[in-house]
């Protein structure tokens, strides 16, 4: 059986992927991409350009207007749905590892929840000294903190699961230089990258599954941010004098980063066969919009008065955190309290409701000015905006754009012209195993597979064909709307 493994780079840009390319600084990516059917997907069909959109629509071949998701941890929405369910459902063992906003429960294989999601349960539970940090690191990436306490489980359990003796010395690198200077705490991510993928090799190889995912964000934070430093001419506005020099290399870095990844999927998995996709992807934004996050949040809370034995908050992405709450009443009072929150005479925070007791909450102040105002709380309270809150990182510099890439290594490689839907993707996978896309899948696989039937994946082992016969007898006997 020839193993699939899907490599989901968040939001890499496919005109940075060819100039790197051709400039010879991804020579990894030039072998996958020579070997490989190529494609662009294209997702402006998605009301909501976000990756939490876009992952789920991605994996489960259903448009966000019909999957419903418009926030990060609503991956329930799409629960039993999806490519790595329906392989499961045929037999297949399948292991995921990080993908976005999705809800796959215990596989026959492993799962690792999306650092965003942190209710979500890892399987096997041994996983958990290892989420557990990462949770930790990616929602307090903003505030370039660590969770020491989840470290300890974390480092013990890395030691015993893959760690390579290359990761341990880069992650040592990394902890001297940023010693030495504070500035490149940026590169922290590309440690947890490192050491991601070595905990992901030892639970393929472990667990000896079908179909692996394995997916990272930290390219598409380093072009949501630090852009302009790498390409200023594209900018109105140059990147703010206190930006560190090393930053005009963090885009770039990524990518090559990326490409040292590839050449790892490639070295370990010689055999299998490899595809990547970015489901979106980035590009230059000519703004000056920065955001702001609490420095404390217990303060905060505090200060609104808010009583923590009723109310908790997460962190979710960049400004945005989630309040949740014990009861209705707790969850009217917090919402009354954050609309009467001011700076100057203009709201404090921008608001949502994600669920009837949780409240999606982000700082509404997008100016870079070294003094913002005071801030006046409905108590009356008043304290200066600096003290509560801190800029994250720097001026906003990339946004969203439709194009992916979608790339699946075969025997006969080209690069297709025309793009392809979003919601293809997920029927496609399903054909490389001889699956049949299931009916809420609606757009067809793509044309390659006609010319692919030398790579299909052979039939499951008896013992897989066997489980699934019976998932069919038991869904016989209780039928299920799909």
């Amino acid at each position: 059986m020839r193993r699939t493994i899907q490599i989901e780079f968040n939001e890499l840009s496919p005109t940075l992927i060819d100039e790197f390319i051709g400039a010879g600084e991804l020579p990894n990516f030039r072998r996958l991409h020579e070997s490989s059917a190529v494609f662009v997907t294209d997702a402006s069909d998605e009301n909501n350009l976000e990756p939490w959109v876009q992952w789920p629509t991605l994996h489960t071949g259903i448009a966000d207007r019909d999957h419903g998701i418009q926030q990060l941890g609503e991956a329930k929405r799409v629960i039993g749905r999806g490519v790595a369910r329906e392989l499961a459902d045929a037999g297949f063992k399948v292991g995921v590892f990080g993908s976005m906003n999705l809800d796959y429960g215990p596989l026959d294989g492993f799962v690792v929840p999306d650092p965003w999601n942190p209710s979500a349960t890892p399987h096997p539970a041994g996983l958990g000294a290892f989420t557990k940090f990462v949770v930790s690191a990616v929602q307090e990436n903003s505030a370039n903190t660590l969770d020491k306490q989840a470290a300890v489980p974390f480092l013990a359990y890395i030691a015993t699961h893959g760690l390579a003796p290359a990761t341990a010395a880069l992650a040592a690198r990394q902890l001297i230089s940023e010693r030495r200077d504070p500035g490149l705490k940026w590169r922290r991510s590309i440690v947890l990258d490192a050491i991601s993928y070595d905990v992901f090799r030892k639970l393929v190889r472990r667990h000896d599954v079908a179909f692996a995912t394995f997916f990272s964000n930290s390219t598409a934070h380093f072009q949501h941010y630090f852009w302009r430093n790498f390409r200023p001419e594209s900018f109105s506005a140059p990147p703010p004098p206190e930006d560190h020099p090393s930053l005009t290399e963090a885009v770039l870095t990524g990518y090559r980063n990326y490409d040292r990844l590839i050449g790892r999927f490639m070295a370990d998995f010689p055999d299998d066969r490899l595809v990547f996709a970015t489901g979106l992807s980035q590009q230059p934004w000519d703004t000056t919009k920065c955001t702001y996050r609490p420095r404390d949040f217990d303060r905060l809370l505090d200060l609104l008065e808010l009583d923590r034995n009723r109310t908790s908050v997460a962190p979710v992405m960049a400004e945005e955190f989630l309040l949740s709450f014990s009861d209705e009443a707790s969850a009217g009072e917090a919402l009354t309290r954050l609309k009467g929150s001011l700076v100057g005479d203009q709201p404090l925070f921008r608001f949502e409701h994600a669920e009837p007791l949780r409240i999606k909450v982000g700082c509404a102040v997008n100016e870079w000015s070294p003094s913002v105002g005071t801030v006046t709380l409905p108590n009356g309270r008043q304290a200066p905006f600096e003290e509560l809150f801190s800029r994250i990182h720097t001026i906003r510099s990339g946004r969203h754009h439709p194009d992916g890439c979608f790339w699946v290594k075969c025997s006969t490689p080209r690069k297709w012209g025309e793009k392809i839907p979003l919601t293809s993707v997920a029927p496609t996978i399903l054909r490389l195993f001889g699956v049949d896309p299931p009916s809420y899948m609606k757009d067809p696989a793509v044309e390659f597979l006609a010319v692919q039937k030398i790579d299909v994946v052979v039939a499951p082992s008896i013992t897989a064909q066997r489980r699934f016969c019976g998932q069919v007898a038991r869904n016989a006997a209780s039928p299920a709307v799909r």
